[in-house]
């Protein structure tokens, strides 16, 4: 099978990508290969079983159109300050441009007109100065909330705009490996397996999108043909959770708080990350039945609790190349002490030196949003380093918002996001293999809903320049 343009993944890269090559009027065919379900297709279980039943063949939390980010949340960040390092690469001032345009495209298809923590108000001020005093950073950042049901609507409808324009959507359709022309340097296509057996799928331009969840097997690919690469940073966190009435001035005056740290001794960047009012936090699976904790919230459904990761960023040097697997040791270590589930423990007991029955949760003003956290002790799995850092991170928040680090606050583990594989290309998105091109948060160089979407976009433009 021959396709123009081949993009493995359906989540927001590779979405933003097909669209703005519609927007520019290419006639060229698009070919999407998507592991997981159409998003209409897309449910988890657990909504009515209030237990993970760790879905085969891949969770329906993270795999399928749309990707990982609109069923956990669907938060825009609006700011080329949040949402990783695309900036750097091509600079400030149109990353910013890129993000407006894209934005514009979102409110078309249905996104809530409202933006969080615009206003500068005095309550925000008070927020910025007990930061400061508490040695931390607030990013201004505006924030326009999907969330996570009304996400859902509004990818559907994107959904069906791509497939009513011409562009082929192979669900259930897991890539296994690349098309590559070795002598020559380059990329042919790709090898694809369904139901129904495998297919080698040639392409002119082959666009991998696979978001933090597909990390791990673009590393191998990398490895496998000598795709330019180098290892960049893992972020290994908890997931904090407590009563919204605790968090009630931030989630007023800016809905998301970004706080970022540098916390002694050892001065690892430590900053919050994903914040839900009135959310719920939630468990995600990745391939090896490794279970990670996430969050959302919904438009209308609310908890009475405000949960937020915190997560403390690790760089390797030689000789060590292997972040992602360190993380997943992690997580399997976790997970193992947990029967395979998410790991809960309150604060004030990890201060006690002691583990957290669940008994003791029960009774407690907080209750958990995750049904099935198991209660326990994170702290015989989470490294020394980063629990000293969330420790710390956790008592200076505790100046910004008081009572955060109650002893009833809850820490849910593991919290891990694959970023670390950056693939080496220059501001045209070019990798040193030819035809072939490496978008969103597998890439290395976004994170979150946002800016992947802009990489799509800037890669659509891209390849609609070419056909010119």
């Amino acid at each position: 099978m021959h396709t123009d343009i081949l993009i493995v993944g359906a989540g927001p890269a590779g979405i933003f990508t097909a669209l703005e090559l519609l927007k520019k009027g290419c006639k060229k065919k698009i070919t999407i290969v998507e592991k997981g379900k159409a998003v209409e297709n897309r449910r988890c279980p657990k909504q009515k079983t209030q237990v993970c039943v760790n879905c085969k063949p891949s969770c329906h939390i993270t795999t399928g159109f749309s990707g990982a980010g609109a069923f956990s949340d669907g938060k825009l960040s609006l700011s080329y300050e949040v949402g990783g390092d695309l900036p750097s690469l091509i600079g400030e001032a149109f990353a910013q441009e890129l993000i407006d345009y894209t934005d514009s495209i979102y409110l078309e298809f249905g996104a809530d007109t409202h933006i969080e923590g615009l206003e500068d108000t005095e309550a925000k001020k008070d927020i910025r100065k007990r930061a400061i005093q508490a040695g931390l950073k607030l990013v201004d950042c505006p924030i326009r909330h999907l969330g996570t049901e009304k996400a859902q609507r509004l990818y559907y409808d994107i959904e069906q705009y791509l497939l009513q324009n011409g562009v082929e959507m192979l669900f259930e359709t897991e890539c296994t490996t690349l098309l590559l022309d070795d002598e020559n340097g380059v990329c042919l296509g790709a090898e694809v397996k369904n139901k129904t057996g495998t297919l080698s799928i040639t392409a002119d331009a082959t666009i991998i999108a696979t978001g933090r969840r597909g990390a791990d097997w673009l590393e191998k690919l990398c490895a496998r043909y000598n795709i330019a690469h180098s290892p960049g940073t893992v972020d290994i966190g908890v997931r904090v959770e407590v009563r919204s009435e605790i968090m009630e001035k931030v989630n007023d005056a800016l809905y998301e708080s970004k706080l970022i740290g540098y916390p002694k001794p050892f001065k690892n960047k430590v900053r919050t990350f994903c914040q839900n009012p009135g959310g719920f936090v939630s468990q995600e699976n990745y391939d090896n039945n490794l279970a990670v904790v996430n969050g959302h919230s919904y438009k209308e459904l609310k908890s009475d609790n405000t949960n937020l990761a915190i997560l403390c960023s690790h760089n390797f040097s030689v000789p060590f190349n292997q972040p992602i697997e360190y993380a997943q040791k992690i997580g399997e270590l976790t997970n193992m002490l947990a029967n395979g589930h998410i790991l809960v423990q309150r604060y004030g007991d990890i201060l006690d030196g002691k583990r957290t029955w669940q008994k003791e949760l029960m009774r407690s003003n907080l209750r958990p949003t995750l049904p099935d956290a198991v209660a326990g002790d994170i702290t015989a799995a989470m490294p020394y380093r980063a629990m000293v850092n969330i420790l710390a991170f956790i008592q200076a928040m505790d100046q910004v918002v008081p009572g955060f680090a109650s002893y009833e606050t809850l820490l849910y583990s593991p919290e891990l996001k694959f970023y670390s594989n950056r693939i080496k290309m220059d501001e045209k998105l070019n990798t040193n293999v030819r035809g072939l091109y490496c978008l969103g948060d597998s890439s290395g160089w976004t994170r979150g809903l946002m800016m992947a979407s802009v990489m799509g976009v800037l890669m659509g433009r891209l390849l609609a320049e070419k056909e010119k």
